[in-house]
């Protein structure tokens, strides 16, 4: 067992769904034959060691900075999208349950009015 205060990192949520990878996902490996970022020359910002830098940072954490906005972007999206859609349900729903409330309203006068009638036809045979 890890020491007590200790956690293992939790593990990463991965699901897909109509829109894609959401919540967690992995970003993409580079193609097979392309080189990774770092092995790549004649960019900006390379300094005299090899590595490249955009804005002081690595470009592959630039790179993955960008990623992770990109993925923000399009789960906040998602997100929006499928508020909208339990908004529209919701509506629905209410708009059923007010038509059911309203049947039940008119069944119940009809078995009121029924028993009425019974009770007047009661009445005539007595006479």
């Amino acid at each position: 067992p890890p020491p007590h205060g200790h956690h293992p990192p939790p593990m990463p949520i991965y699901f897909s769904g109509p829109g894609g990878p959401e919540y967690g996902a992995p970003p993409p490996h580079p193609s097979p034959g392309e080189p990774p970022a770092s092995q790549i020359e004649g960019q900006p910002g390379s300094d005299s060691q090899g590595e490249q830098k955009v804005n002081g940072r690595p470009l592959s954490q630039t790179k993955r900075a960008e990623q992770n906005r990109k993925a923000q972007r399009a789960f906040r999206e998602r997100r929006d999208q499928h508020v909208k859609a339990l908004e529209s349900r919701s509506q629905l729903l209410d708009a059923a349950l007010a038509s059911a409330d309203e049947a039940n309203r008119r069944w119940e006068e009809c078995r009121a009015l029924n028993d009425r009638l019974r009770d007047d036809i009661t009445h005539l045979r007595e006479e």
